[in-house]
């Protein structure tokens, strides 16, 4: 094995606030020049090209399990308690350990299926229109993006109404340390971090019992009558992958339907083929996510001393494969950087790849597609408000790429 290749970006911090607004230039850049490279902040490998990422995300030698990187940066045993509830997260195991927790997950999710969500999430999305409609347009990502994938998935989880805004807030702080805890984190989010899985960890222990003693039709009931070749989740494991369930599906599909939504305001040719050709929705979501992916990248553990792009990377070395960029790869899309609602051959990855592909991507689906025929169903146009798209800010939290604010004008039928 060689030496280890840097980063080459001048004046440039890899996910830093130069690469927030748009970062697709900066990533053609790695790929081209530097694919497979060594960021000396990060401490990790950035993986940058289609082939690359994916195999990362399907090859074994890479491990989920990210919670020995997580103490090189998170080192106070203060905040212990948040790595043991992130270290049973599903996503975080390798097998047999993930293959038994998702195996009682998909059980859950069987249970409560799919085809019973699409009239609950049609009529959601009717509701959060009508909002709209009396005020003639809104802010969408806050108005919309946020409440509709929210309450779905509270009400698919068995999360009682009233506890909607205080669990959005506990999910909004656990995600951020979730996403970004093999990075670097200031000190207050660590802080808010404790708190909220602190007060979760005592909110779900309560409804637990509540539905052990009482079961209901719900994600909750489902995950505590779950058995898996005779073992159960303990409480600690319903705690981190109920937090894993609530975060996953409520965030990325904001980002998505804010994404989708802005970049056919973008392209408002687009935005009338989809109008007179509702059929092509569905294949029109996958290349939202494929062309602004919600989740920009991964991480990963070598578990041994290898070579990707015959780079040395050794054994315990962080890994990043940026989902965001293989879904840019000239070498495995067309016109990358064109959305085009008309691209069928779209095998992208904003899902992930291999054992530990989303397993709640169907609904993130339904919610998208449902969602973009109720807008066009129920409006002639759709146009921005007071702003132009160059104004448009995204989030501080880079591994999600989400818009703060979509202000919009809608005329309604």
């Amino acid at each position: 094995m060689g030496s280890r290749r840097e980063v080459a970006l001048s004046n440039v911090e890899i996910f830093g606030p130069a690469m927030q607004e748009n970062p697709y230039p900066f990533y053609q850049e790695l790929r081209e020049s530097n694919p497979v490279c060594w960021d000396k902040s990060l401490k990790a490998w950035v993986v940058t090209r289609y082939e690359d990422v994916a195999k990362v995300l399907h090859d074994s030698r890479f491990s989920a399990n990210r919670i020995d990187a997580a103490t090189e940066q998170i080192k106070s045993p203060r905040y212990r308690p948040l790595l043991d509830v992130m270290s049973r997260k599903m996503s975080e195991k390798d097998e047999p350990d993930h293959m038994r927790l998702r195996s009682l997950i998909n059980k859950a999710f069987a249970h409560v299926a799919l085809e019973r969500s699409e009239p609950l999430v049609r009529n959601r999305a009717n509701d959060l229109l009508d909002t709209f409609r009396t005020a003639n347009g809104g802010e969408f990502i806050n108005h919309y993006a946020v409440p509709l994938p929210l309450l779905i998935i509270l009400q698919l989880v068995g999360v009682p109404t009233p506890d909607t805004q205080k669990v959005k807030n506990w999910c909004d702080d656990f995600a951020f340390i979730a996403l970004n805890y093999y990075t670097h984190l200031p000190e207050e989010k660590l802080e808010k971090g404790l708190k909220s899985v602190q007060e979760f960890r005592d909110f779900l222990k309560q409804r637990i019992a509540e539905l052990e003693a009482q079961p209901e039709d719900n994600l909750l009931s489902a995950l505590i009558a779950a058995e898996h070749e005779g073992q159960r989740l303990s409480v600690d494991e319903m705690l981190a992958n109920t937090f894993l369930l609530l975060t996953a599906g409520n965030e990325t599909t904001t980002c998505l339907l804010g994404n989708g939504l802005a970049a056919l305001l973008e392209h408002p040719d687009q935005m009338q083929r989809l109008r007179h050709n509702p059929e092509l929705i569905p294949q029109a979501v996958e290349e939202f996510l494929r062309f602004n992916s919600p989740v920009q990248y991964l991480g990963r553990i070598a578990k041994e001393d290898l070579e990707l792009h015959s780079q040395p990377i050794k054994k315990g070395d962080l890994v990043l494969p940026v989902i965001a960029s293989a879904n840019r790869d000239p070498e495995k899309f067309t016109d990358p950087d064109t959305m085009d609602i008309d691209r069928t051959d779209n095998h992208h990855l904003a899902f992930g790849h291999g054992r530990h592909f989303c397993p709640g991507s169907h609904l993130a689906r339904l919610e998208a597609v449902v969602s973009f025929e109720v807008l066009f169903q129920q409006s002639t146009e759709i146009r921005l408000d007071s702003v132009l798209l160059t104004d448009l800010e995204y989030r501080e939290n880079f591994t999600l790429r989400c818009l703060k604010k979509l202000p919009l004008q809608i005329d309604f039928c």
